[in-house]
């Protein structure tokens, strides 16, 4: 293992300070194809090459220096696993000080612990909520140089990853670190794998395969003792009664939180439920219900996107056109950049031109938008860009786009 961390580490060093392999090769009196093949793993680095090596780079780069302490590779990775309990227990933010202690310290990136604290550099992006993404492509490619616990934890964040860019292949992540994790016990950690499955498969409509995950996931997350998990997993439960259409029971389920939502230390569970719950009753019609709904999350400061369309629909389907509008425009003074706002404006925006009656622009937005829709299913408002068209074409009695927007609605559910 550790000739196989020589390879890959002399590599990136050279490639990082663009040093030519025969400058190396002439410190350590080889040929450039025998230093060549030391890279390639072709030949067994000895310790006395590698630390001859080291200490060519500390006589060219006055800032450059390797601790060779052999106890930071063991330390590192007690950090990557404390990391991951923190995750289980959504205490990524108490971690952040630690983290930030560590990598603070020059001594753990330049050491046998390089690659973990590569590992750590960005479990603490990814804690401190920045980007982290542009990091995965060097630890896929060294995945071998790590244990298993932090295999586990890279393809999980790289499921993460996958998840924010809509990726389906999310899901083959998180089966992949679930696979890594069977034999870890490290409490908690296989029900937050399957707890991030289970949103994935409710990210992609596939409510039907999450359904078996949440018995196993919630006696992993209890036995951990992990109760924010837990609430999580419940507020997951009824969004997958919803998307079953088994609304009474998602009713039935956000109502009990509701009740005990004062076991959480924080609002952010709070408005979660109130968001959720709001659009179960603007799928059923009951838009009054909603609206109110949408404004107790709203007090406690949501930025779930998703909140102005259940807001702007329910005022349109209530006859309201104008604080349909003023909910639209509310959302796009907020001028949100992210993808799933991007989305949300744009249904937005075809509801405001029905309800102004720019009918030209009305169709180019709607078709528009289901052809998007396509991807982003679990907007879950095709129907109502379908119900739009079909009142549109009606009150222009216009029978034959008429009967080519129901032809589509039939086949859309259909599917």
């Amino acid at each position: 293992m550790k000739n196989t961390f020589y390879q890959h580490y002399i590599k990136w060093l050279r490639d990082f300070f663009y040093i030519g392999q025969s400058e190396i090769a002439d410190t350590l009196y080889m040929s450039v194809s025998a230093y060549s093949k030391m890279e390639q793993g072709k030949k067994t680095i000895q310790d006395e090459d590698f630390e001859a090596i080291i200490h060519f780079y500390e006589g060219r780069k006055e800032s450059y220096s390797f601790c060779f302490d052999e106890e930071k590779e063991e330390k590192a990775n007690a950090l990557i696993r404390q990391c991951i309990v923190s995750f289980v227990y959504r205490s990524q933010k108490e971690m952040l000080p630690e983290l930030e202690n560590y990598l603070s310290d020059p001594t753990n990136l330049h050491s046998l612990a390089f690659f973990e604290t590569k590992l750590l550099e960005m479990i603490y992006e990814y804690f401190a909520d920045l980007p982290f993404q542009e990091r995965l492509p060097f630890l896929l490619e060294h995945m071998d140089l790590f244990n298993t616990t932090a295999q586990s934890m890279i393809y999980d964040l790289y499921g993460l990853s996958k998840l924010r860019t809509y990726d389906e292949t999310a899901i083959e992540c998180f089966q992949t670190a679930k696979s890594l994790s069977v034999l870890l016990n490290i409490p908690g950690w296989l029900g937050l794998i399957d707890y991030h499955l289970i949103i994935t498969y409710l990210r992609f409509m596939q409510p039907e395969k999450s359904f078996p995950f949440f018995e196993e996931c919630g006696k992993d997350l209890q036995n951990s003792g992990s109760h924010r998990r837990i609430l999580d997993l419940h507020l997951n439960q009824a969004q997958c009664y919803m998307k079953l259409g088994l609304r009474e029971e998602a009713d039935s389920l956000f109502q009990t939180m509701l009740q005990t939502y004062n076991q959480v230390e924080e609002e952010d569970f709070l408005k979660s439920i109130y968001g959720n719950y709001s659009w179960n009753q603007l799928i059923q019609k009951n838009y009054s219900f909603a609206i109110d709904l949408v404004n107790k999350a709203l007090a406690y400061n949501s930025k779930f996107p998703d909140l102005y369309i259940t807001l702007a629909y329910s005022n349109y389907q209530l006859g309201q056109p104008e604080d349909a509008l003023d909910a639209i425009a509310a959302f796009r003074r907020q001028n949100r950049k992210d993808p799933r706002s991007k989305m949300v404006l744009k249904f937005l925006e075809v509801l405001e031109n029905f309800l102004l009656g720019r009918k030209k622009t009305f169709e180019r937005l709607a078709s528009q938008l289901l052809l998007q829709l396509e991807k982003w299913r679990d907007l879950e408002v095709d129907l109502f860009v379908y119900q739009m068209l079909i009142d549109h074409y009606t009150g222009m009695e216009d029978e034959h786009s008429l009967c080519v927007i129901q032809a589509k609605l039939i086949d859309f559910l259909m599917r």
